[in-house]
């Protein structure tokens, strides 16, 4: 496990440049309120449902998963205008506060112009839960967060997990 995590840290420290799988075509999900499509490369088809929690707390938007791979989107409100990478900052802080996970273990990256990357892996029993969070704004004061998840077992899936977000887009419609 330790080569594991040890293998991530280095493909954060070693990545150029990301890019998506030609392997599988990219999964967009669009949501109102804000009206917002969420581009996400490198995806197996998911079907969409209401979140889980959605009924306690309507930031929680829409879930799914196929395989050991899940999707959540989340679009919290904030007091003020927010900027994307406003919005990326706090939610790396959330992702220090609330998981066993240190900033130098944390790859921050850009996608685009309004869209950022937060990826990182957390150790399991003999796996890894690769993490993957997606971050926007909608222009005025709400998130947009796209949160991917995957456990592995097989340090195959750590280059492509690292290098397969890199096209990934949030942007209104």
């Amino acid at each position: 496990m330790r080569k594991l995590l040890t293998s991530i840290a280095l493909i954060a420290l070693f990545t150029n440049s990301l890019h998506a799988s030609d392997t599988l075509s990219p999964l967009t999900v669009e949501i109102t309120d804000p009206n917002i499509r969420i581009t996400i490369p490198s995806m197996p088809k998911i079907e969409m449902g209401v979140h889980p929690k959605n009924e306690q707390d309507p930031i929680f938007r829409l879930s799914g998963n196929q395989g050991r791979t899940n999707l959540s989107i989340i679009t919290p409100k904030i007091d003020a205008e927010i900027s994307p990478i406003a919005c990326a900052s706090a939610i790396a802080n959330i992702v220090l506060s609330q998981q066993d996970v240190s900033r130098e273990q944390l790859f921050l990256g850009r996608a685009n112009e309004q869209t950022f990357l937060i990826i990182y892996g957390l150790p399991l029993e003999k796996s890894v839960l690769l993490n993957t969070h997606i971050v926007s704004a909608d222009g005025t004061t709400q998130c947009i967060e796209a949160h991917v998840s995957k456990i592995s077992t097989s340090e195959a899936d750590i280059e492509p997990w690292y290098n397969g977000f890199g096209d990934s887009n949030i942007e209104p419609f």
